[in-house]
C-alpha cells in the first residue's frame, strides 16, 4: 500500500488525440514539496451511461491561460493522489468555464464530462449482414467516436441470423447492446467499458479498513454500502473493494440502539430491509466521488458499492 501523505494533484488543460494521455496545453500542479495555486475538485463517476463529471476550481491562473481555457482548449486531465503514487482521476471534455471572484482571488471554474463530445455528436449508420458478430457491430460503433477508444469490454459475441440496419445515436445503439447482454456501458477516462451486471473488472479488490485510510464506519441501506476513505484513485467503477463486515454490523447495531424508543437488544439485530452483505466482504463499486482541496483537509473518496448475488472473488473477475 502506498503511503497516503504528501498530497499531489495536477490539472492539465489542452488538446488530446484519441487515446492520448499527454495534453498539449498547460499543466497546473500543487504538492507538498512544490506548492502551486489552490486547486479544488469534485469528480463523480458511475458505472452507468450517464456521463462521469468533474468540477474543478483553479485559483489565480494567468489571464492568458484563463482565456485559452474559455476559447481554445477543450480537454482536461486530472491526476491526483500522493507523491510517488498519483494516478489518473479524470479525463474528459470541458463543457463550461466560469470566472467568479472571491475577494482578491480570481477563480477559474471548469465543468467537464467524460465522453461529452462523443455522447452528443456520434451518429452511426451502417448495415450488418447475416453472420456479423456482436463484436463487429461494437467496433463500428466505437469507430464513430472522435475521442473515445475501446476499454474493458465483455459481451455475448453472438452471430446474427439476419441482416440489420443500425442508424441513429451511437449511445442508443450501446444502450440496446448492453441491455441485450444484461450489462452496463460507460465512458471511463476516455475509454468505453461494458461490464455485465453480475460481474466486475478483472482487478484486485481495494481493501478499505481503518489502517488503509477508512475515515468513518461503512453505512448500509437498501441500495448498498457507502464508505469514506482517504482519496484513492485506484478505486474504479465496476471494480471491487473489500470491507470488514463487522464494521458494518456494528454501525447498524449502534444506530438502532440510538433510535427513539429503542430497547437494548438481547442479540444481534437482523439486517431487515438492508442490502445484502457479501460473506467475504467483497463488493462491486457502482459509484465513486473524489473530492479534494489543496488548502483544506478535504481529500477523500466516497465509495458506493453493492454485493452481487454470487460471492465476488477478491482477486479476479466475478464468474
Amino acid at each position: 500500500m502506498a503511503l497516503q501523505w504528501r498530497r499531489v494533484v495536477d490539472v492539465a488543460v489542452g488538446a488530446l488525440e484519441p487515446g492520448d494521455t499527454l495534453v498539449r496545453g498547460f499543466k497546473v500542479t500543487d504538492s507538498a514539496s512544490k506548492p502551486g495555486p489552490r486547486i479544488q475538485f469534485e469528480i463523480t463517476k458511475t458505472l452507468r451511461s450517464s456521463l462521469n463529471t468533474a468540477k474543478v476550481r483553479i485559483f489565480n491562473l494567468s489571464a492568458d491561460n484563463r482565456g485559452r481555457i474559455k476559447g481554445e482548449y477543450q480537454d482536461i486531465v486530472v491526476n491526483a493522489g500522493y507523491e510517488g503514487s498519483a494516478l489518473l482521476l479524470f479525463r474528459g471534455q470541458i463543457r463550461t468555464v466560469g470566472t467568479p471572484s472571491d475577494g482578491t482571488d480570481d477563480i477559474t471554474e471548469i465543468d467537464a464530462a467524460d465522453g461529452d463530445r462523443d455522447a452528443r455528436k456520434s451518429i452511426v449508420n451502417f448495415t450488418l449482414s447475416a453472420g456479423t458478430t456482436t463484436a463487429q457491430e461494437l467496433d463500428k460503433i466505437v469507430g464513430s467516436f472522435e475521442r473515445t477508444t475501446k476499454g474493458h469490454v465483455v459481451i455475448k459475441n453472438k452471430k446474427r441470423l439476419r441482416g440489420k440496419v443500425v442508424c441513429g445515436r451511437a449511445t442508443d445503439a450501446l444502450d440496446k447492446m448492453a441491455a441485450d447482454g444484461d450489462a452496463h456501458w460507460s465512458f471511463q477516462d476516455g475509454r468505453l467499458d461494458i461490464v455485465r451486471a453480475d460481474s466486475t473488472l478483472p482487478t484486485e479488490a481495494i481493501v478499505i479498513r481503518a489502517d488503509t485510510g477508512m475515515q468513518e464506519a461503512p453505512e448500509v441501506d437498501d441500495k448498498g454500502i457507502k464508505v469514506k476513505c482517504f482519496l484513492n484513485p485506484r478505486i474504479r467503477c465496476n471494480g471491487k473493494i473489500q470491507l470488514d463486515n463487522r464494521d458494518i454490523k456494528l454501525k447498524v447495531a449502534r444506530e438502532r440502539e440510538r433510535a427513539p424508543g429503542a430497547k437494548k437488544p438481547t442479540k444481534a439485530p437482523k439486517a431487515k430491509n438492508l442490502a445484502r452483505l457479501d460473506p467475504l466482504g467483497v463488493y462491486k463499486v457502482y459509484k465513486v466521488i473524489h473530492k479534494g482541496d489543496t488548502r483544506s483537509n478535504e481529500w477523500v473518496s466516497e465509495v458506493f458499492a453493492e454485493a452481487l448475488d454470487k460471492t465476488i472473488p477478491a482477486g479476479r473477475v466475478a464468474a
